[in-house]
């Protein structure tokens, strides 16, 4: 049994993030996808970058978006809010709805831009409302995926969450989990970035298995501007598109960069980053990985956090 009709009292609960938010949100369902199935959609405010979202409650990413008034995934958002700064420009490539694309317009506002990369049609859609319904200028949306090369590929949604999105292929075993499919434009994300001159002082690349396609497509950019990178590295999905951990790996220490694993900790209603270096992927215990070049010239204002 849930307790969905008193979600709306434990809101102001769960987006201060006080003590046990988790097992309150569980308790009135908020974990469970089928007492949500026929949930309408809420607008409600970010509380770090203030802009409105659109969400819908039937899905489980968008509803503890909308329960805690931010985007779930903390730890790239927490570098983000630290590094980013007015006039910066971030390429979030694999954009999805947004979530991370209004933080960073945020951060970078006014004279900054935010490059949003997303091949999915329907996800475009949804950002080019949030866009327009907060007023935002200073993004752009590209509605193409990034690879190494120029082509058309096949982007399979797996399950209902457009947050799984995948230009990789997916196995036998798991099509009957696909919702969707879309023929779409993929091209190499050099030929994209640089049509603006400013510099790139951050990507943030989440592409379900396809980082090191899309990574080698931006190799002069990571050459010229050594911005910060977050990668996901998750081995299943990597697999997918015939790439492995170690390949993304060997691809980002060609460029000179060092890893850090992203995690939290807690310190009562304060979350704080933990950065820990991280040589190879070999008991790599998270999925995001945060990438620092030597020459980066703000590395210092992420030192407090390395472990």
């Amino acid at each position: 049994m849930t307790h969905r009709r008193l979600a709306p009292f434990i809101v102001p609960y769960t987006r201060f993030e006080l003590p046990g938010w988790g097992r309150l949100f569980a308790w009135i369902g908020g974990s469970d996808d089928s007492a949500w199935a026929d949930a309408t959609s809420r607008t409600c405010r970010g509380k770090w970058h203030g802009y409105r979202m659109e969400l819908r409650l039937s899905n489980w990413s968008e509803r503890q978006t909308y329960f805690l008034g931010r985007y779930y995934d903390l730890p790239a958002q927490l570098v983000l809010r630290r590094y980013l700064k007015p006039g910066d420009r971030l390429v979030d490539v694999g954009a999805n709805i947004g979530m991370i694309t209004l933080l960073a317009a945020r951060l970078v506002a006014p004279a900054g831009a935010v490059d949003a990369v997303e091949p999915n049609p329907e996800c475009c859609a949804r950002l080019d409302r949030c866009l327009e319904l907060n007023a935002i200028r200073h993004v752009r949306v590209h509605r193409v995926g990034f690879a190494d090369r120029a082509m058309q590929l096949t982007l399979s949604v797996v399950t209902s969450h457009s947050g799984l999105g995948t230009l990789a292929g997916v196995p036998e075993s798991d099509q009957h989990l696909v919702s969707a499919h879309f023929t779409v434009q993929v091209v190499r994300g050099d030929e994209v970035i640089e049509a603006d001159a400013a510099p790139v002082t951050a990507i943030k690349i989440d592409v379900e298995g396809f980082e090191c396609h899309a990574l080698r497509g931006m190799a002069r950019t990571l050459a010229r501007w050594h911005p910060l990178v977050i990668t996901e590295v998750v081995p299943a999905w990597l697999q997918r598109a015939q790439s492995k951990p170690l390949e993304l790996f060997d691809l980002m220490h060609g460029h000179e960069y060092r890893g850090y694993a992203l995690s939290t900790r807690r310190n009562f209603v304060r979350h704080r980053l933990r950065l820990t270096p991280v040589a190879d992927p070999t008991g790599l215990t998270v999925n995001d990985v945060l990438w620092l070049h030597p020459q980066d010239p703000r590395h210092s204002v992420l030192s407090p956090f390395m472990a």
